[in-house]
C-alpha cells in the first residue's frame, strides 16, 4: 500500500527525530488464536532502502524518469541523518564563489585532498564536484537559497538556517509530488539473492511481512554512529561519547550487505564532530555552527590550543580530549548571531554563557579573565592582518569577536558520520568479498566506502542520487 509521509514545518524545525509510543492495549490478544498473516508480494523495477537524503534524491529522479521505484524507511519520518546537517554543503568553483573572489580549481582542491589522505578516490571526488553546480541549481530551483559563499569549498544558505531541514523539506516535497511509493516504518530484513545477484528484499511494515522483488536494490541506509555494538567492535577508541547522527543510523545495511556477500571497508574510520553540546535532559546538538561563524577554541585555562577550524575534525577531537577537564569552549560574539539564524535558535534555547565584556563572560566559564581576553586580543590581531600566525587557521575567521555581547558554549567531541561501510565502485555498485560486483545491487550516501571519506555528505547524497539514478535508467 502507497504511503506517503508529509513533515510539517514545525515538526523539521526542532532539529531532530521523535519516536512515537504505539497506543497501548488494554487486553494482549493470544498469538495462538490469531491467523497467520500472509506475506505479500509485490514486483517493481528499483526499491531504494533508507529516505533521507540519499535515498529520496534517488527515487526521485528515478520516478521522474518513468522507473518504477519503491522507497523504504523504517523511522516514522523521512529524512534520516540528512536532516540534522547544520551548515554548509561542499562544492568547489561554482559561479557564487567565484563572484566572491573565492574561487578554487576542483584540480586544485583535489589535490589537496589527496595530499591530505593517499586512499582519496581522486576521479570519483572529481566526478562529484563537476556535478555540484547542477545539483547546486537544482536546489535553489525549488527555493533551498543556497546562495552564500562561506568559504572556497563551502556554500551556506543565505540566512544561516539549517541546511538539513531545508533539504529534507524539498526532498519530502519532490517526492510527493512525483508521486513516490514511499512507506515508513518499514524495515528491511533480508536482500534476496539469487545465484549471486540481488533481486529484491523482504521487509516488515505496518501491515506485515513484504516481499518485494526488484532488478535493483539500492542501499542508503546511513551509517553506524547510533549503534553502540558496532561503534565497540570497529572504532572503539570513541565507544561511549555522544553522536549527532539519527537515531536511525544503526548500521542496518551494512549488516544486510555483509549478509549478501558484501565486503566491508574502513569501518574503523569515523569523522568525529568536535562541536557537541549536551543540554540537562541529555540531548545532544551540534554546534559546528559557532565555529563556521567565526568563533574559536579555548580550553579551561581561557586559552587557545589549535587551529580551531582544522578541517581533519577527528584529529581536532583528539587534541580537545588532550585539555584539561573533558569539555572546551567556543567563543564568539553577537556578529555571529546576526549572521546565523540557526544560532540565534540555539540562543533562544538557553544554550549559550553570555557577558557584556570578556571579563563578565570569563566569570561565566570560571576561566581566568586575564587569560581569556589576551587570548581574543591575540586573535583579533591575527583577523586583523588576516594571518593565523599561532596556529595556521585559515578558513571561516568571519568574526573579529569584538561586538558584545560575547558569547561561549561548552562542548565536546562526539561521533559525526562514520566514514567506511560497504565498498562499492565507481558506478556505485556494491563488492562482494572476492573483488566482484554484486550484480543488482548499489550502495551510496554515509553507509558506503566510495572512497570519498565523508569529505561531502549533502552533496554525495544529492549528486550521487542524481548520478546513479541516470545509471540505472540507462540499465
Amino acid at each position: 500500500m502507497k504511503k506517503l509521509y508529509s513533515l510539517g514545518l514545525s515538526l523539521l524545525l526542532g532539529f531532530g527525530l521523535t519516536a512515537c509510543a504505539g497506543n497501548p492495549q488494554t487486553q494482549s490478544p493470544d498469538p495462538s488464536q490469531q491467523p497467520e498473516a500472509e506475506t505479500k508480494e509485490e514486483t517493481t523495477t528499483t526499491v531504494v532502502v533508507g529516505a533521507g537524503g540519499a535515498g529520496m534524491m534517488t527515487a526521485i529522479e528515478l520516478q521522474n524518469n518513468g522507473q518504477e521505484v519503491i522507497l523504504l524507511e523504517k523511522q516514522a519520518m523521512p529524512g534520516g541523518a540528512t536532516l540534522l546537517a547544520a551548515t554548509y554543503f561542499v562544492a568547489v568553483n561554482t559561479e557564487m564563489q567565484k563572484e566572491a573572489g573565492m574561487g578554487l580549481s576542483i584540480e586544485d582542491y583535489v589535490a589537496k585532498q589527496v595530499a591530505s589522505n593517499p586512499d582519496f578516490n581522486a576521479d570519483q571526488l572529481q566526478r562529484l564536484l563537476e556535478n555540484s553546480q547542477d545539483s547546486i541549481d537544482w536546489l535553489n530551483e525549488r527555493g533551498a537559497n543556497l546562495t552564500r559563499p562561506m568559504s572556497n569549498y563551502q556554500i551556506g544558505i543565505e540566512d544561516g538556517s539549517s541546511l538539513g531541514v531545508m533539504l529534507v523539506k524539498i526532498l519530502n516535497a519532490e517526492c510527493e509530488k512525483a508521486g513516490v511509493d514511499l512507506r515508513t516504518e518499514t524495515q528491511v530484513t533480508e536482500i534476496l539473492m539469487d545465484q549471486g545477484k540481488a533481486v529484491g528484499v523482504k521487509a516488515k511494515g505496518p501491515e506485515g511481512e513484504m516481499i518485494i522483488h526488484a532488478d535493483h536494490v539500492v542501499l542508503a541506509t546511513g551509517g553506524y554512529a547510533a549503534n553502540q555494538d558496532l561503534v565497540k567492535e570497529y572504532a572503539s577508541q570513541w565507544a561511549g561519547t555522544p553522536f549527532t547522527t539519527a537515531v536511525g543510523s544503526t548500521g542496518d545495511g551494512h549488516q544486510l550487505a555483509k549478509a549478501a556477500g558484501a565486503n566491508l571497508t574502513n569501518m574503523d574510520v569515523v569523522r568525529m564532530n568536535p562541536a557537541v553540546y549536551t543540554d540537562e535532559n541529555g540531548s545532544s546538538y551540534s554546534l559546528s555552527v559557532a565555529r563556521a561563524e567565526g568563533g574559536i577554541l579555548v580550553n579551561l585555562k581561557g586559552e587557545r590550543f589549535c587551529n580551531d577550524y582544522y578541517p581533519d575534525y577527528t584529529q581536532l577531537s583528539r587534541w580537545m580530549i588532550e585539555q584539561e577537564g573533558d569539555y572546551t569552549y567556543i567563543v564568539f560574539d553577537q556578529k555571529s548571531v546576526d549572521t546565523s539564524s540557526r544560532l540565534a535558535d540555539f540562543k533562544d534555547r538557553g544554550f549559550f554563557l553570555e557577558g557584556q565584556t570578556l571579563e563578565e563572560l570569563a566569570d561565566q566559564m570560571g576561566v581566568p579573565a586575564e587569560n581569556l581576553t589576551a587570548t581574543v586580543e591575540k586573535y583579533r590581531g591575527y583577523f586583523d592582518q588576516g594571518k593565523d600566525e599561532e596556529f595556521g587557521r585559515t578558513n571561516n575567521m568571519n568574526t573579529r569577536i569584538d561586538q558584545a555581547p560575547y558569547y561561549a558554549v561548552k562542548v565536546k567531541p562526539g561521533i559525526q558520520v562514520t566514514l567506511g561501510g560497504i565498498q562499492v565502485n565507481d558506478a556505485l555498485q556494491v563488492m562482494n568479498t572476492e573483488g566482484q560486483p554484486i550484480e543488482g545491487l548499489y550502495a551510496l550516501g554515509e553507509c558506503a566506502d566510495d572512497g570519498l571519506f565523508g569529505g561531502a555528505p549533502t552533496n554525495i547524497d544529492i549528486t550521487f542520487g542524481r548520478l546513479l539514478a541516470q545509471h540505472l535508467i540507462n540499465q
